[in-house]
């Protein structure tokens, strides 16, 4: 009551009360501003320190650095095995334009009988040892289904083209087993005989299956031999058939890992075939590269 009045009585004494009741409301808030603010001074210290220790401290410095070199790797797996776009390879081009490229694929694995022929065919007829191989499975592949040696299919090519996939006659047979695609076009799956004589696949499936037929219309290989070469009205094949069974032999000798013995009785054949005057062949010359024979009268079917 007596304060009351001071302040009724004395004007000053009132606004200094009323100030000072404000500086002890507002005294807690102040505290804290001061608090955050020593907490910051703090903190920006210790960030200084951290920095001078790491710039005067190499295998401090050398440690972070390695912390963000792993930290930036674990980022780079988990981008790259994110799926992502597949992009079309030539391969799936391919595949698109119904081409079957699986002949030049690496090869299947064949048996020890089967890989001594393919080394001895590819050495003889000078052929890339993995092409062979692949001729040689499929040889096999085919005379399961038409029900002929394979090893008589492989000494046809050998005498036909040498191996050459890409061989033609003057007369228009073709690839490896020297196909008519004007007598024979229809056998091919796509149909269009003149092209598809030249996929080593296809040749060889569909030669085996004229092979098989006229063994089979002939009653005996030899007599199936000359129908194949179209000489069955003729009084002689040209050797055509000894040729044949003659390979045959020597391709059964390098099944039985005889591989050398084959390649020597192939070029004893070569020098004994040559013209009068000839020389031998060698072990280094390509032996009958000009394989594809002159026959081709058409294969009677």
């Amino acid at each position: 009551m007596v304060e009351s009045n001071l302040a009724d009585v004395h004007p000053e004494a009132g606004r200094v009360r009323r100030r000072r009741e404000r500086e002890l409301r507002a005294q807690p808030w102040r505290q804290i501003a001061m608090g955050a603010r020593a907490a910051l001074e703090g903190i920006g210290l210790i960030s200084l320190m951290v920095l001078v220790c790491v710039a005067l401290a190499p295998e401090l410095r050398d440690s972070l650095a390695k912390i963000g070199l792993s930290v930036g790797a674990t980022l780079a797996q988990e981008q790259a095995a994110a799926p992502g776009p597949v992009e079309q390879t030539e391969a799936d081009d391919e595949s698109a334009d119904g081409q079957d490229p699986s002949w030049i694929e690496p090869p299947v694995a064949l048996a020890p009988a089967d890989a001594n022929v393919a080394l001895y065919l590819a050495r003889r007829y000078h052929v890339a040892d993995d092409a062979v191989r692949f001729m040689v499975a499929t040889a096999q592949a085919a005379g399961r289904t038409q029900q002929v040696d394979h090893l008589l299919i492989l000494a046809v090519v050998a005498v036909e083209s040498s191996m050459n996939p890409f061989a033609e006659s003057p007369v228009g047979a073709r690839g490896l087993m020297q196909v008519m695609p004007g007598l024979h076009g229809g056998k091919f799956v796509n149909g269009n005989g003149a092209l598809a004589a030249l996929d080593p696949v296809a040749n060889i499936q569909v030669g085996a299956q004229i092979l098989g037929d006229v063994i089979r219309r002939g009653g005996s290989i030899e007599r199936g031999l000359q129908l194949y070469v179209g000489a069955g009205n003729l009084a002689d094949d040209g050797g055509y058939a000894s040729r044949v069974l003659g390979e045959l032999g020597r391709i059964k000798l390098a099944a039985t890992g005889s591989v050398a013995a084959a390649l020597a009785a192939g070029m004893r054949s070569d020098a004994h075939g040559a013209p009068e005057g000839a020389e031998p062949v060698s072990s280094t010359a390509p032996a009958e590269l000009s394989a594809p024979t002159d026959r081709h009268l058409p294969h009677a079917v």
